[in-house]
């Protein structure tokens, strides 16, 4: 039953479009840009009084990109394994794979929040699997450090417009991207969307 939801929801994606062993990271990463309605998690937790409040950021590489992702929602980081593809889904798509007996649909980060046009713009190692209904993993190349992060040291998202990105921090010479899960599958969405008007 599980595996058939999650067949079916992973074939939403192509109808919906139709209409790391551990590293220390280094260099300095570009910021996510060029994508698109959300709100940052500094505003959010402003608005409700709780500014010292700290949540667990796992830090991702993938390609020229750091990603932030909160401990919580992540269910497990594993080898990397290719993922099947899926007919005329986004190109953010790269298909889906079972972990843990549940059935995810795989994101390309660099071709999400970027402008390329090539899946997989970097060597994939891992594959983290996000909590959530919408059953979303992510293609990345290394894990790297594990963070204590006050809520309200995160930046405004430098694209307010993009809801998979909820803003930045500064990580020693980092910028990191901080992701806002419930936004992955809309953009993802969105990206098809994008390159549609472009012909």
């Amino acid at each position: 039953m599980l595996m058939h939801r999650a067949i079916m929801q992973s074939s939403l994606v192509v109808a919906i479009g139709q209409s790391m062993s551990d590293e220390t990271f280094s260099g300095r990463h570009s910021t996510l840009n060029n994508t698109s309605e959300a709100g940052s998690f500094r505003d959010d937790f402003l608005r409700d009084g709780n500014p010292q409040t700290t949540r667990k950021l796992q830090l991702l590489s993938v390609g020229p990109l750091v990603l932030g992702v909160f401990e919580d929602e992540i269910a497990t980081i594993a080898e990397w394994r290719r993922p099947t593809p899926l007919p005329q889904a986004p190109p953010a798509v790269l298909g889906v794979v079972s972990i843990q007996g549940r059935m995810l649909t795989v994101l390309d980060p660099v071709s999400l929040f970027g402008e390329t046009t090539s899946r997989l713009g970097f060597p994939p190692g891992l594959l983290v699997a996000l909590r959530g209904d919408e059953q979303i993993g992510l293609a990345v190349k290394t894990k790297g450090d594990t963070l204590d992060l006050a809520l309200q040291d995160i930046q405004p998202p430098s694209d307010p417009a993009n809801r998979a990105l909820g803003g930045t921090i500064q990580y020693r010479e980092l910028l990191v991207n901080v992701i806002q899960v419930g936004g992955l599958f809309p953009a993802a969405l969105r990206g098809r969307e994008r390159r549609r008007r472009r012909f």
